[in-house]
């Protein structure tokens, strides 16, 4: 958390209209609608924008609004006061503001912020807390993914610049859900489009993946990212809640009912494919695994069969 002393007082205008921006502000009515619908209603959008070049923006609020909202600069600068804390919005970095929380915020006065803006709401909102209240920077390089993710933003306003349809609306709230993995899960964003992560666990579980037909060790794991066994098993737990031999054997067990289910193997070609020589020993894993033997599970998966 970096705390700014404020050099000039903003003045007290509220300009909201900036050459090429682009928003939509939901009425109370349609607000209404969507805290009904079960579709969207646990994760929603009421208000979502984008400002370029917004000088002389600014805002203030002395008790909040009912929604959080999340600030994402691609350009300039800007500031956001929390209380007594000032934050300065730097590209490529977000801020989220929580919901009821008294704030202001505004634009640099020489460099004004390019802002992509949004305000969301619901009770699963609240699982994101963690992220809240804090400025958070998005590594720039060739693996950043800025472009997908201001698609997001940008497929967002112009499914509900299209019209206030129910579909439009539902599509757009669902899209929300991705566009908020985005910003909380940036290794995982970049990762399953390809790209190389630097992250020791996410190496990890690709070199798991590569090699699904292997009997892994912890130490072979712990070797191919160059850490010691207890370092490498405490990172991973940390990470991904699960110790690295469970989650190689999950992956296993995932790749396992795609062959038994896409492919038709037999249990004995699937145990042998997965690096299991004695199918029974494989049987007893999949079962404490999955809930059930491989044969019941292709049973009540393939009602036909």
């Amino acid at each position: 958390m970096k705390k700014h002393t404020i050099t000039k007082k903003p003045e007290l205008v509220k300009k909201d209209r900036f050459f090429g921006d682009r928003s939509v502000v939901l009425s109370k009515k349609q607000l209404k609608s969507i805290k009904i619908n079960p579709i969207i209603n646990d994760l929603y959008i009421s208000d979502i924008g984008f400002y370029p070049n917004a000088k002389n923006h600014f805002r203030i609020r002395r008790k909040g609004i009912e929604e959080h909202i999340l600030m994402y600069c691609v350009d300039g600068s800007g500031f956001i006061q929390i209380s007594d804390t000032v934050f300065q919005l730097l590209p490529n970095s977000f801020f989220i503001i929580p919901a009821d929380s008294a704030h202001k915020y505004w634009s640099s006065e020489n460099l004004p912020w390019s802002i992509y803006w949004l305000h969301f709401g619901g009770e699963r909102s609240y699982y994101f807390k963690s992220f809240f209240d804090r400025i958070i920077n998005i590594e720039q390089s060739n693996r950043s993914r800025i472009d997908d993710r201001l698609q997001l933003f940008n497929e967002i306003l112009t499914a509900l610049e299209s019209g206030f349809s129910i579909e439009n609306i539902n599509y757009a709230n669902m899209c929300l859900n991705s566009l908020l993995a985005s910003f909380f899960y940036i290794e995982t964003f970049r990762l399953v489009k390809g790209f190389h992560s630097p992250n020791k666990v996410d190496q990890s579980i690709i070199y798991m993946q590569k090699n699904i037909n292997k009997s892994l060790t912890i130490k072979d794991l712990a070797n191919n990212v160059q850490l010691s066994e207890s370092h490498f098993s405490k990172i991973f737990r940390n990470k991904t809640g699960s110790s690295p031999l469970d989650y190689f054997i999950n992956l296993k067990m995932q790749e396992a009912i795609r062959l038994l289910i896409n492919q038709s193997l037999k249990i004995k070609e699937v145990a042998f494919k997965l690096g299991y020589s004695d199918p029974y020993y494989f049987t007893r894993i999949f079962s404490k695994h999955i809930g059930s033997s491989p044969g019941t599970f292709v049973k009540t998966s393939n009602p036909q069969s």
